[in-house]
Formats: structure tokens, sequence, C-alpha cells
């Protein structure tokens, strides 16, 4: 038997809206965002889509996703090796600041480098496929980055990139992982 987990992006924030660089600083999420987490809900119940267990980072951005998405109907597991990457210096800052946008190699030493991120990630999910029993089906609630480059090391030929409100599969049976299929539920909201 195999074990689900879907991977789920928090939806929109303030700082996403004025293209900030969040990291660990948080932002609510917008009205845009609620409605992204709410329609990812839908989309869950309409495929009939049930959650045995649910978790999420200890960030409030995910963790309002994810009580939108379930409609508070599932107790859940705050995670913090599921918290965004640290950014340091740039954090609250324009997206424009950071190094990679305008052609610099050097980053901020107290940045979070990414195999880190990546390692605190793979914990997550290695901890929530523990928790999980054969044919159950987990949601976790996390962030672009953090998500994002997870999906990547794991599977290096999707290139996935998270929206707010995107969704990734993913089916363990043992050690074995299978990407399962990406959805953005929320696309056509603006």
């Amino acid at each position: 038997m195999s074990k689900t987990i879907y991977l789920v992006r928090h939806g929109q924030t303030f700082f996403n809206y004025y293209h900030k660089v969040q990291g660990r600083v948080d932002s609510p999420l917008t009205v845009l965002g609620q409605m992204q987490a709410k329609v990812t809900g839908d989309f869950f119940r309409k495929k009939g889509i049930k959650f045995d267990k649910a978790f999420c980072s200890t960030q409030e951005r995910a963790c309002d996703t994810l009580e939108f998405i379930t409609q508070k109907s599932i107790p859940y597991e705050r995670l913090k090796d599921m918290r965004e990457k640290w950014y340091g210096i740039y954090e609250g800052q324009d997206e424009v600041t950071l190094p990679w946008n305008h052609g610099s190699g050097v980053v901020d030493p107290n940045m979070e480098a990414d195999f880190l991120a990546i390692e605190r990630m793979k914990r997550a999910i290695e901890y929530i496929k523990n928790q999980l029993s054969d044919g159950e089906i987990a949601i976790a609630v996390g962030h672009g980055a953090i998500l994002g480059m997870y999906v990547r090391d794991m599977f290096p030929k999707t290139n996935f990139h998270f929206e707010n409100c995107g969704v990734v599969k993913l089916i363990f049976n043992g050690d074995e992982i299978e990407f399962g299929g990406s959805y953005w539920p929320a696309k056509d909201l603006k």
C-alpha cells in the first residue's frame, strides 16, 4: 500500500502582493489569498480527497491557508522544519534587492543555504510519512521556496515552481517516491 502527501503553498500574502522578501517574516493572507485557499479546499472536496492527517509550517500564513482549505475540520500539527528559507538581512526588503536578481554571485553568509533548507524539508516529509499508515493521505502546507527546492531536488526533471496555493501530489511506496502530479486550482482567481 502507498502513502500520499499533498504539498500546498500558502495563499497570497501582502508581502507577495508588494513583492517583498518574506522568508521567516510573516505577512497575513490577502483577501485573494483567502479565496485561493478556499478554492483549493473546494478542489480537494470535489475530487473526493479526504485527509487523514494535516501538517503545516509554524508560520501563520501556512496555518491560515490550511484552516481555509480544511474548513477547520481536522486537527493539524505545526512543524518547524517546514518553515520558509531564512533570507537574512533581505527579509522584509523588496525582492529586487536579492543578490541573484541583479547578477551578484555573493550571498549574505547569514542567509540559510539551499542545501540546509532542503535537508529540513526532507526531515519534515520523512516525519509526515512516518505518521501515516498505509493508504492514508496527508496535506502539508508550506512555502514556495522550500517546497519548490525540495520538489526540484527529488524530481530534477520537473523544474516545478509553486504558485500561491499550488499543489504537488507525492506518492510513497516504502522508500520509493513518485511525483503524482501538480495542480493550481486557484490559477484563474485575480
